[in-house]
């Protein structure tokens, strides 16, 4: 399954804010879905335990299309995968100048001056980077034909996904059910379409995350 996830992946570029991401969102409309109806979700890989939280978020983004929820028998089957891997690290310098002060003085009538010195300092931090992927999957249950497919995938220091899950999945679901190349955005826990998704949880969720 890691195969599902690596051959629909796209690359976004490096974010600093835990919870925002800058993704780009291909998806693929292969078959007109049928109207309304009921559905069922199924996790191909990933944690069952943060799946199950992701889960919520796509129930709701589906729901919003007037398809109800059900565990026999659905007209639509949605599959989802997540991933999260190391992308390396980057590092960054910083170099402070240290100044020691002139000194002056007198001799006879003449103030002489000694030249200052200075030492330079430089520090390096590095940051590890995590990559985050979701790719969805919507088929006909009965026939089994492939009707929808998309994925989002962002790169940056937090290594939890849920805490950039409802950024990707608005990301994701944008303009749903049509296709989307290359758009690539930038999407944080401000944006309307994020908050939505994380209103499915209690107030007391915490959305950060601790850099590593």
């Amino acid at each position: 399954m890691k195969r599902f996830i690596a051959v629909l992946i796209a690359v976004a570029a490096l974010t600093g804010c835990a919870g925002g991401i800058k993704g780009v969102s291909n998806s693929n409309l292969y078959g007109k879905l049928p109207p309304g109806g009921t559905f069922a979700l199924q996790l191909i890989s990933g944690d069952s335990l943060i799946g199950r939280k992701i889960e919520r978020m796509i129930s709701h983004q589906i729901s919003k299309q007037g398809y109800r929820p059900t565990d026999s028998s659905p007209d639509i089957l949605v599959s989802y995968a997540f991933d999260v891997h190391s992308a390396g690290s980057v590092s960054s310098a910083y170099t402070s100048i240290n100044t020691v002060p002139q000194k002056s003085f007198v001799y006879g009538n003449t103030i002489y001056t000694k030249p200052s010195t200075s030492t330079a300092t430089t520090s390096v931090s590095t940051t590890k980077l995590y990559q985050k992927t979701i790719v969805v999957r919507i088929s006909d249950a009965r026939t089994g034909e492939k009707l929808w497919e998309s994925n989002v995938s962002e790169q940056g220091w937090c290594n939890q996904i849920f805490v950039t899950a409802p950024s990707i999945l608005a990301l994701m679901f944008e303009g749903f059910p049509h296709e989307q190349t290359n758009v690539n955005k930038m999407v944080t826990h401000a944006d309307p379409a994020a908050k939505e998704l994380m209103n499915l949880f209690p107030e007391s969720t915490n959305w950060g995350c601790t850099r590593t």
